[in-house]
């Protein structure tokens, strides 16, 4: 380099990249970083709680019901398992991690120190909680193998399901949390909504045919396309049903991220 460019490199500003999709890695690098810092702490409970499950209800129940939809249980229930763990790292990542981060660390009011939107900044923490569940499903699906659960070409689909599945609990705990004025609130969200949506979403037995109405409130639980869509996929059976569990999951996802972006805007801004 002669000495006339010297000067100018050392003086000249760095460029800051401000379009939306950098934007928006900005945010998502960020809490990767904050993430990784904690790893094993933040990591481990989403993976073991749904292999707990998935281990204590295959190997009890499993002897007596050889098969379920066409499906050996044990595949019946990892088809299963897998989209309520990125449920649940979603749900758990937008109450609690960002009850923290706007109440406590303030975080936000950082970033709105910065050229970032409201918009930018949750839709970065959703493709966050995206990220977690698309990793946290690969990893439940890959150790349910070890337990003798068949995989097929289709599976390697299965965790961009449970990324849907974590964008959209994600895009619901955000909703929640711009309600929510003190921490503990969230105990009644996660017991009076995702618990049941755990235990009746079709993940540890069918909810078909049980009775009409009981059809009708599955198909408006949230988590229920995700688990019929991942079953499908370990099937290798593809339907008009399942054209309308994408659908319906695809049209929770779109409407509940419009509402959180509202909400947490107001949350924030005032």
């Amino acid at each position: 380099m002669s000495d006339e460019q010297t000067p100018g490199a050392l003086t000249a500003r760095p460029q800051l990249r401000t379009g939306l999709l950098w934007s928006l890695y900005g945010v998502w690098y960020r809490h990767v970083q904050v993430y990784r810092q904690t790893l094993a702490a933040n990591a481990l409970p989403p993976i073991l709680e749904p292999l707990f499950f998935f281990s204590a209800i295959a190997f009890g129940l499993g002897p007596y019901l050889p098969s379920f939809e066409g499906m050996p249980y044990r595949a019946f229930i990892a088809s299963g398992i897998i989209a309520t763990s990125a449920m649940f790292t979603g749900a758990f990542e937008t109450t609690f991690g960002t009850f923290v981060r706007l109440v406590f660390q303030k975080t936000y009011d950082s970033m709105l120190g910065t050229h970032l939107e409201v918009s930018e900044m949750f839709t970065g923490e959703l493709l966050f909680t995206a990220t977690k569940g698309f990793v946290f499903s690969a990893i439940v699906m890959l150790v349910t193998t070890a337990f003798g659960v068949q995989l097929n070409g289709w599976c390697a689909l299965v965790p961009l399901v449970g990324a849907a599945t974590g964008y959209l609990f994600g895009a619901l705990g955000l909703v929640v949390c711009s309600y929510v004025k003190t921490i503990n609130n969230f105990n009644f969200f996660l017991t009076g909504v995702i618990s049941p949506m755990f235990f009746f979403s079709g993940t540890f037995f069918p909810i078909r045919g049980i009775h009409p109405a009981l059809d009708v409130i599955s198909q408006l639980v949230p988590l229920t396309h995700g688990v019929e869509l991942s079953r499908a996929l370990y099937r290798q059976a593809f339907t008009l049903r399942t054209l309308w569990h994408l659908a319906a999951l695809a049209l929770f996802v779109v409407v509940l991220h419009l509402l959180a972006m509202r909400r947490m805007r107001q949350r924030v801004i005032g």
